[in-house]
């Protein structure tokens, strides 16, 4: 057998009270084309009938926690009895397509440089009768010239866990995962991974999510489906609160630690900075990161990149109502920004966002949002506020969104990311799926999730 089909992967299925859907992300782990497979199933103190479950497949490693415990010590228990070089962690509730894991392994068996690979997904509901409906297609994510590491703080956009495939020695790095962190566990390990590791990425439906009202998390913080925006948006500001006072300047801009950096590029940084902080709700801290960028010796114009990445600020639809209610953190923002020209080009770039979020309150009658938005855009931009709404409208797409804005030529003028290339699955190393294995049929779509 060759090194290729030889190679072992760990799959690691954390689960809790699930024993009703359990069994259909078993068993679309076991019709994997990739057959050489470890599948471990780490009981998080279920009180249902997940043992009777496990029990009856031979194909399963079965391992219990004395006590409901969270989905992160369920993972550390899974690792250390995992022996594969590839570590699969697949929720409990989810699909994989059969040719899922060939894809996800297949850049990680081409380049040993690569920690981790990552794939789409597709929503779905099952229906009463047990077919799988998957939803339409969402829009595609406009092409982002900037570092993967720097993306995934601003946006968890990899949006399932079962969507990334580790290198064991990645997860090994950053082991033991802080079983503290409850919520958000899958964005907690990625943003460690990938700020250690090169990610791949494969353009290809990697997994099947389910959507569903029922409820989620340990049994000390049970919570419905309908919560988990404001529990995403608590546990995505703590965990980026601790880990933004810990990065170099240089990891903002996918920059050489050992290089020394321009006063544009320390500043960008900080504007980088800036744009996590507020998109993670943490106003003080982007103030902070503003004042940093001005205290830089430099008074050069703003680049496009600048000015794209000032703009990514006001973009999350989990934090932009503190900001957009709070007139103290507008004028904290806006004095953070300075009053010179130069203050006036950031807190210009800064505020075309509020543009787009007019536009989406327009759509949906939110007169009280609205009101704050436009409040908002007068607070930053001042006199090019009316300047700014007029734009919007002249590009014949009311409140058009300005995250697009100059997306395509900054792609073009940067060189292409190591970590954004697109993998093709290596066909040869993967054997057809077994008969039998599950055929989802397109239906009217559920409701799709932004990423977070």
């Amino acid at each position: 057998m060759s090194k290729v089909l030889s190679t072992k992967v760990s799959v690691l299925m954390p689960t809790y009270n699930r024993a009703w859907c359990l069994g259909r992300a078993l068993e679309s782990v076991l019709g994997q084309t990739w057959r050489n497979l470890e599948v471990i199933v780490i009981d998080d103190g279920s009180e249902d009938h997940t043992p009777e479950l496990c029990a009856k497949l031979a194909d399963v490693r079965y391992l219990r926690q004395p006590r409901n415990a969270g989905k992160t010590a369920a993972i550390n228990l899974g690792l250390a009895h995992a022996t594969g070089e590839f570590v699969w962690i697949m929720d409990d509730d989810d699909i994989a397509p059969p040719d899922a894991l060939a894809k996800l392994i297949a850049p990680l068996l081409n380049d040993a440089d690569v920690g981790f690979s990552y794939g789409e997904l597709r929503q779905f509901v099952e229906t009463a009768d047990g077919e799988i409906a998957l939803a339409r297609p969402g829009p595609a994510r406009p092409v982002d010239p900037r570092p993967l590491f720097v993306r995934l703080m601003e946006d968890c956009f990899i949006t399932g866990q079962p969507c990334a495939l580790f290198r064991r020695s990645a997860l090994d790095a950053i082991a033991p995962i802080d079983e503290a962190v409850k919520v958000s566990v899958d964005y907690n390990i990625l943003l460690h991974v990938a700020r250690q590791f090169r990610g791949a990425h494969v353009d290809a439906i990697v997994l099947w999510q389910r959507q569903h009202d029922g409820m989620r998390g340990p049994s000390a913080q049970r919570y419905r489906a309908h919560e988990r925006a404001e529990r995403w948006r608590a546990a995505d500001s703590r965990l980026l609160s601790r880990l933004l006072p810990s990065l170099e300047a240089a990891e903002f801009i996918g920059a050489n630690a050992n290089v020394s950096l321009s006063g544009e590029d320390r500043r960008r940084a900080c504007f980088q900075k800036a744009a996590i902080a507020g998109r993670k709700d943490l106003w003080n801290e982007a103030g902070d990161a503003l004042r940093s960028a001005r205290d830089e010796a430099t008074h050069a114009p703003l680049s496009s990149l600048d000015r794209f990445i000032l703009g990514q600020t006001l973009g999350s639809r989990y934090g932009i109502d503190s900001f957009l209610f709070s007139p103290t953190a507008q004028k904290m923002l806006a004095e953070a920004a300075g009053h010179d020209r130069l203050g006036a080009e950031i807190r210009i770039a800064i505020a075309k966002r509020l543009t787009y979020w007019a536009g989406q309150y327009v759509r949906a009658g939110d007169l009280s949002r609205l009101t704050a938005a436009l409040s908002a855009l007068l607070a930053l931009a001042r006199a090019r506020a009316g300047e700014l709404v007029i734009a919007a409208f002249l590009r014949q797409l009311p409140f058009k969104d300005a995250r697009r804005t100059r997306v395509a030529e900054l792609a073009h003028s940067s060189a292409p990311e190591a970590d954004s290339t697109v993998v093709s699955p290596l066909a040869a190393t993967a054997k057809p799926a077994r008969a039998g294995a599950l055929q989802p049929r397109l239906q009217p779509e559920p409701q799709a999730a932004a990423t977070r």
